[in-house]
């Protein structure tokens, strides 16, 4: 038996929708005989309209609307599927806006929008919808159409009935409306998330643009739209979305949609340029923003910055490297490292070298400025650096502007030429080494908690420095307790002091203190504890002595 999710969550949730309005038109509400499938053994053998028309101007009303699915299929299971509405203009027949939309099977809905007719079999069900209908249109009228079903049987056989089909049945009603004469507001508009202001157009397939926008209607909703833009020599092109129902996902198409959509927010839009254009920046010059009721408000005038468009064909670079490719970032300060490359066709110099993405480690390098330094050998570089750990950067995006303001773009993340170029810090292969390890005093009493005591632990010149350790205070028979644990001044060679008091409750004995040390790239080496992982104290165990205050008494 066929499940599929019910009516679109926010539509159930609200008891309203919002799509586009139309003009006048007709309904019938009696049951007619539908044109046969010739292709499946499903079809729809009955619609209908609980009322030729109905007052929405209150923005309460609802129809209800009943079809019945069957199927000649003996292996038949049952039901499921999906019913659209659409506004449509009576005398063309076009569609207006987005569609109302709700999921059926063979069961009830659990929201109570959609209900199944006592008697259903796999073979037969009838199925009653209660629709919101919603209350501002275009005009005073508006028509609504059923304008597609889909569905499946259970048993491989399905339908997908658009108006050539449905359009024997009576498919459409009319509701007086709210006229809604408004138009979408254009809130914002701006290069999407992630999106650098130069493009890379690839050989062959010209380059996408791509933009987000909010907007606003705040009766009928907002619909769709499209973002034109121009470009050199007075080229425009176009691109357009429009919120469109799915069934898994609910509505979709323009980033977040409000229940009602009355407002959009974040909504992608994508602007193709075909292959073979000339070099040269790319404006958004107009935004058509379209009403769920019809009304389209164009919007110009824009201050959207310029995309730049390039193939590498007139400005271009060779070379890329780090000098030197590693560094040593364990110490402080982190030394920089150059990206070096050899320009071709810059007009006026090279002005501005701009490192974008630096792969899966876009957080462990940077660069520390954009204005390059021209080199004997007219080689130019940009410093950079990594941050104080271990890290691996290999550079993935890079734009490079002349003094006319050509641009060249590389990197896989700009959809552009790769970069064979990484930087990375020298390997943490040589770990904290102890020479020797000494406490001050060595004796205290079982209750002195307030007595500082000094360890004093000789280090070794290591790679990444000691910047955690976790103290351990171990009895006779080899137990273990923590006395303290935490970060440290990194310290690379010499003596490391770290203080500490007596735990509160230690009873009176000879104890040796063990520890765990841990460098700047998290690994850690072990002394003078338990277990075979931890090395001996160079020089001899560190004892420190515990006395009893009443036997000293």
């Amino acid at each position: 038996m066929i499940r599929l999710r019910r009516l679109l969550a926010s539509m159930a949730a609200a008891g309203v929708a919002c799509m586009l309005s139309a003009a006048p038109g007709t309904a019938a509400a009696q049951h007619h005989p539908a044109v046969a499938s010739t292709t499946s053994a499903m079809s729809v053998s009955a619609l209908s309209f609980g009322s030729k028309s109905v007052d929405a101007t209150t923005g309460s009303a609802t129809i209800e609307l009943k079809w019945t699915m069957t199927s000649s299929n003996p292996n038949a299971s049952g039901f499921g599927g999906d019913i659209h509405l659409r506004r449509m203009n009576p005398k063309t027949g076009a569609y207006i806006g987005t569609e109302l939309a709700a999921n059926f099977d063979s069961q009830s809905s659990p929201f109570g929008d959609i209900t199944i007719a006592p008697g259903a079999t796999p073979a037969s069900t009838t199925y009653t919808w209660t629709i919101p209908v919603p209350q501002y249109g275009a005009g005073t009228k508006t028509t609504w159409a059923v304008s597609e079903i889909k569905g499946g049987d259970g048993a491989g056989d399905s339908i997908d009935w658009t108006a050539p089909q449905l359009s024997a049945l009576p498919r459409t009603f009319t509701a007086r409306t709210t006229r809604d004469q408004g138009s979408p507001s254009l809130d914002q508009l701006a290069l999407a998330q992630g999106t650098q202001a130069t493009v890379y157009e690839t050989s062959g397939q010209g380059a996408t643009l791509r933009y987000e926008l909010d907007s606003q209607e705040a009766k009928s909703g907002v619909y769709g739209g499209t973002v034109v833009v121009t470009g050199p020599g007075g080229r425009t092109a176009r691109g357009s979305f429009a919120i469109g129902w799915d069934w898994s996902e609910g509505y979709q198409g323009c980033g977040y949609i409000d229940w009602i959509q009355r407002q959009v927010l974040d909504c992608a839009v994508s602007v193709s340029l075909p292959a073979g254009l000339p070099e040269g920046d790319w404006k958004v010059t107009e935004v058509d923003l379209t009403s769920n009721a019809g009304v389209t408000h164009a919007y110009t005038g824009l201050s959207e910055a310029a995309v730049h468009v390039t193939s590498d064909s007139v400005l271009s670079a060779t070379g890329f490297a780090f000098t030197p490719s590693r560094i040593d970032s364990w110490h402080s300060p982190v030394p920089t490292a150059q990206l070096s490359l050899r320009p071709s066709g810059a007009v006026g110099g090279v002005s501005s070298v701009q490192l974008t993405n630096w792969g899966n480690n876009a957080n462990e390098c940077q660069q520390l400025s954009t204005v390059p330094t021209v080199q004997a050998d007219g080689t130019v570089t940009v410093p950079v650096r990594g941050l104080p750990r271990q890290f691996s950067c290999q550079l993935t995006g890079l734009i490079i502007t002349d003094g006319h303001g050509n641009q060249a773009v590389y990197g896989s993340s700009l959809g552009a030429p790769d970069i064979d170029a990484t930087l990375t810090n020298i390997p943490d292969d040589v770990l904290p080494t102890v020479d020797g390890a000494a406490v001050t005093p060595g004796t205290v009493a079982a209750d002195d908690t307030q007595t500082w005591i000094k360890l004093t632990i000789n280090l070794s010149a290591s790679t990444a420095g000691v910047n955690g350790l976790d103290l351990y205070l171990v009895d006779a028979s080899g137990h273990a307790d923590s006395i303290q644990s935490g970060g440290v001044s990194t310290t690379f060679s010499g003596p490391l002091d770290e203080y500490f008091t007596l735990p509160r409750g230690t009873a009176p004995g000879t104890y040796t203190l063990g520890f765990r040390l841990q460098d700047q790239g998290y690994k850690t080496v072990s002394y003078g504890l338990p277990g075979s992982d931890s090395q001996p104290m160079p020089g001899g165990p560190v004892t420190l002595t515990v006395t009893d205050p009443a036997a000293a008494g």
